[in-house]
């Protein structure tokens, strides 16, 4: 699959130029792209019957909608009456988790990649829940008794479609720009530390030691890494004066390129950096250096590093 570059202008053109469902169709490709986790199906269903009441396919999983509306009904049934007394929360079958909410005689089922968190399918199946209530306050005045009079016909909750359609492709814009942000922080903060690792090594240039291993090192390690880092050799990115390497050239615009797969990557040519300067000082001179530059980055700025996951890798940083 070739690399597409998603810029900042590419969700407000789909916003701004498009029908609402053809909106969610290209958000739903530029997210299948971006290789993360998402929302396949919602269903509503009348609980006692199984009756689907509204249905929307956002991904792969296909079904007859009367069947596979009546299974997720009847394992919820069965989990109340025979198990637990409570119906379920949650199921897994097979690359998909199904979420379920119930209300007001009512199945709320979202079925989303496995990969998702459930705490935020929860929420999202509790917003569609509430959404969908507010919407139709009829069917909370009616009762059960709506629904046993109620013939079955679908289209009095078709406009909930717009709906679902906007809560849909908002919660895309959201992953998709947070996964931007959290790539550009991981990059950002690598950047600081090898600005300080510049300091370090810098004064060993100058008398032309360990240039020469430093450099030989790096080439190997760009070479392997050079499809992510976006290079072809070092000269594009080294600079012993200022910030060592500039690894601000991933395009963390690219789809294909996740979170950990830039830690991974950033992370292997820190510690190949250091593992050279540990080498060339000897442990005693290496841990005065690091703590001198390194260690009160890492103290100023430990509470991102944690929350971006980073703190595992730079805690084998230490001496």
């Amino acid at each position: 699959m070739s690399s597409i570059e998603l810029n900042t202008n590419t969700l407000s053109i789909a916003n701004s130029l498009f029908c609402r469902e053809r909106k969610t169709q290209i958000l739903i490709g530029l997210y299948s792209l971006w290789g993360g986790p998402m929302i396949q199906n919602v269903w509503i269903l009348e609980k006692e019957t199984g009756r689907p009441v509204f249905h929307k396919r956002f991904g792969s999983i296909e079904a007859q909608d009367v069947l596979l509306s009546g299974f997720l009904s009847a394992v919820y049934t069965f989990a109340e009456s025979e198990i637990s007394g409570f119906g379920i929360e949650s199921m897994e079958m097979g690359e998909y988790i199904f979420v379920y909410c119930f209300s007001h005689n009512l199945l709320f089922v979202l079925a989303a990649d496995k990969e998702d968190k459930r705490s935020n399918l929860k929420m999202q199946v509790d917003y569609i829940k509430s959404s969908f209530l507010q919407e139709f306050p009829f069917v909370v005045k009616g009762g059960r008794e709506f629904w046993l009079n109620w013939s079955g016909e679908q289209t009095i909750f078709q406009k909930f479609n717009d709906i679902i359609e906007d809560l849909i492709h908002s919660w895309m814009d959201v992953k998709i720009t947070t996964s931007i942000a959290e790539k550009m922080d991981i990059l950002e903060v690598f950047q600081q530390l090898f600005s300080r690792i510049a300091k370090m090594t810098f004064p060993l240039f100058k008398k032309g030691k360990i240039k020469q291993k430093l450099e030989d090192q790096l080439k190997e390690t760009i070479e392997y890494h050079k499809h992510i880092l976006n290079v072809e050799e070092l000269s594009q990115i080294f600079d012993i004066k200022e910030t060592f390497l500039d690894v601000l050239s991933v395009n963390v615009f690219n789809p294909e390129l996740s979170a950990e797969t830039v830690k991974a990557t950033i992370h292997d040519l820190c510690k190949s950096t250091l593992v050279v300067l540990e080498e060339y000082l000897g442990s005693k001179k290496y841990s005065e250096e690091f703590k001198k530059h390194i260690h009160p980055y890492l103290k100023q700025d430990w509470n991102r590093i944690r929350d971006l996951g980073l703190d595992k890798f730079f805690i084998d940083y230490l001496p």
